[in-house]
């Protein structure tokens, strides 16, 4: 994804240093020389940031920026402004009124003003791909809403397989193409079309080289080749536009009253990586069966009965779960994974009610069920697994038979999606940090420097105390701020390959004397690890910070537990305090600077523990309930030959 920055200056001579500072190969700089060109060059493209001088001939910045914000597509475009002339408090204030996001002065320090851009062009990047990814699932919402709409009903002996076939067929992201024993095009479903870019009736009877003009072994002339054939071919194919592009091609065939049938499934694997692996049974199309409907009753039936085993197999062979239930609520289709995921065999679920075996679903799932059974519209919800705590997709299709119900596992979609809103939260704080950060402390110096100088006026000696005691709480928040700023720096680690027992030995005298001062236990069980690599300045701060939350959350005479050990070839190591546990509200936020359930704490400690962790790849999870709380910090063991 190109990335763009636009620099704005009538100055050549700064356009040229502004270029030299921020040159990287991770974004695109273009350069305006005054107000005007600016505005054309918003017109052509999308930018990250703009970085916008304020003393310009003609129109200036100001007026520049005014006139930016009025186009809705840059409302929230972030501006910088640059001068070396309008530095006043006044001049500054007008600049944010129009919507900067920084107002620097000339000379600014060139690594600065790089880190900076670093991070709006990563919250940038962060923004385009949520939104991409909820266009994505919108659309999938969409298609899957008209895929159900499609199918009709043609003799009654026939409705329970259509309606088996439509989740499959017709929601099936591969394309199908069914062809005859001379490779002729007999029909192609909807994901084929759209695929290769043609109508429905621009490829009906055309051969089928039309789309694969270079893969004449996909299709030889002696079928028994075809019929012994186990695996998936790769081929190229051509889009109507002349593209071509890789595809996997399973091919499958039958012989149906002495002419042979071929079904191709076609996937297009430029896209591979970034969808589920979805094994895929060979079947015959629904519409070959129902032109062989006119044929004898005894055929018929006997084409129905091994369709319906067809599709039995593909159903059986998705990784998603999948089951029908009738008017009654019972039972009449599982697959395999409906087993999994109802823990029983389909033996106990056939014929049975499904609120009479799980009674405990009814005020989960029957509100979304019976809204669909009455008003014959598809339901989209999502919910936790029965016997676990996955998260599930769940789409429902009615039909004049029942409910068709699919459950598809979207566990580790949330938890990217988790991971991204927590990582953006730190991506504010790290602009906060940076903005205001510096603006604090030059005044907190001065007040500093002249409480001291008039504590030792002769006339103030009576308010010795109060001066001592305003000096502390200004040191205190110097601190805070100091805490604060260490979420978003980049430090530079120092990593060596480590044991962490030997941290923990180190530090355990420290922490004894803090529990023992607090009339609290604290016991160190170091179970025998493998050495790491990890900063030990930086996980001393968090064996710290992660103890000391723990002896806080305790009464008197509780009891800390320590402990590491290897655990599915990570080191683990965990704190266990016996407090009253955290808030199931306050689980989420977590980790968020300023969130705190502490009467007098600052949000910033389990905040730098999630940061240090981040700079180890190691990852942080709890569990808590009323009896206490434990947090484990899991350390990826690796060997030297991996770095």
């Amino acid at each position: 994804m190109e990335m763009n920055i636009l620099i704005v200056d009538d100055r050549r001579e700064n356009l040229l240093a502004l270029e030299a500072v921020l040159k990287s190969p991770d974004y695109h700089l273009i350069f305006a020389s005054s107000g005007e060109e600016a505005l054309k060059c918003l017109l052509k493209s999308d930018f990250a940031v703009i970085l916008l001088d304020v003393q310009m001939p003609g129109m200036d910045g100001f007026e520049t920026a005014r006139l930016i914000r009025t186009r809705k597509k840059n409302k929230n475009t972030p501006i910088i402004f640059i001068t070396a002339i309008y530095q006043t408090n006044e001049n500054m204030l007008q600049g944010y009124s129009l919507g900067a996001i920084d107002y620097l002065f000339k000379p600014f320090n060139p690594e600065t003003l790089k880190l900076k851009i670093e991070a709006f062009v990563k919250i940038y990047l962060n923004e385009k791909q949520i939104r991409l990814q909820n266009d994505l699932l919108t659309l999938r919402a969409v298609e899957l809403e008209k895929v159900n709409e499609s199918l009709e009903r043609t003799t009654s002996d026939l409705r329970k397989s259509e309606a088996l076939a439509r989740v499959f067929g017709e929601t099936c992201t591969d394309t199908i193409i069914t062809l005859n024993g001379v490779g002729r095009i007999l029909n192609v479903n909807p994901a084929g079309t759209e695929m290769f870019g043609y109508e429905h009736a621009e490829l009906q009877r055309q051969h089928v080289s039309k789309l694969f003009p270079n893969e004449s072994l996909l299709f030889p002339k002696n079928a028994q080749v075809i019929s012994k054939r186990c695996k998936i071919l790769d081929a190229a194919a051509a889009h109507k536009d002349g593209t071509v592009f890789p595809v996997e091609v399973q091919i499958g065939v039958a012989t149906i009253e002495e002419q042979q049938i071929f079904v191709w499934s076609v996937r297009n694997i430029t896209e591979r990586k970034q969808l589920e692996k979805e094994r895929k049974e060979r079947y015959q199309t629904l519409e070959e069966l129902v032109l062989e409907r006119t044929c004898e009753l005894f055929q018929a039936n006997e084409n129905l009965s091994e369709t319906s085993l067809k599709l039995t197999n593909i159903l059986e062979s998705i990784t998603d779960v999948f089951f029908f239930l009738d008017q009654h609520w019972q039972f009449t289709f599982v697959n395999e994974e409906a087993e999994k995921f109802w823990l029983k065999e389909r033996e106990e679920l056939i014929g049975r009610n499904i609120w009479d075996l799980f009674p405990e679903t009814l005020p989960r799932y029957y509100s979304h069920y019976q809204k669909a059974m009455l008003t014959k519209q598809a339901a989209h919800f999502e919910i936790m697994g029965l016997y676990s705590n996955n998260m599930y997709e769940v789409f429902v299709y009615p039909s004049k038979e029942g409910l068709s119900v699919c459950y598809r596992d979207i566990s580790k979609r949330k938890m990217l999606e988790k991971e991204m809103a927590h990582l953006s939260r730190l991506n504010l704080v790290g602009q906060m940090a940076a903005g205001i950060a510096h603006e604090i402390r030059n005044p907190m110096t001065t007040i500093r420097g002249y409480l001291q100088l008039l504590g030792a006026k002769s006339e103030f000696l009576s308010y010795g105390s109060t001066f001592e005691l305003m000096i502390e709480e200004l040191d205190r928040a110097n601190s805070i701020i100091s805490e604060f700023l260490s979420l978003t720096q980049k430090r530079k680690t120092d990593m060596n390959w480590q044991n962490i027992n030997t941290i923990l030995h180190h530090l355990y005298p420290l922490l004894e004397a803090d529990a023992f001062t607090q009339n609290k236990q604290i016991m160190l069980e170091a179970g025998e690890t493998p050495d790491i690599l990890f900063d030990d300045k930086e996980i001393s701060q968090l064996v710290l910070n992660l103890c000391r939350n723990g002896l806080e959350a305790m009464q008197v005479g509780g009891n800390l537990t320590i402990r590491t050990y290897v655990e599915d070839e990570q080191v683990v190591f965990s704190v266990e305090d016996e407090g009253g546990g955290i808030p199931s509200e306050s689980l989420d936020k977590l980790g968020t600077p300023f969130f705190t359930t502490k009467e007098d704490g600052t949000g910033l400690g389990l905040a730098t523990c999630y940061s240090i962790a981040d700079r180890h790849n190691a990852k942080i999870d709890l569990k808590s309930d009323p009896k206490g709380t434990a947090f484990f910090v899991r350390f990826p063991c690796l060997a030297v030959n991996q770095l």
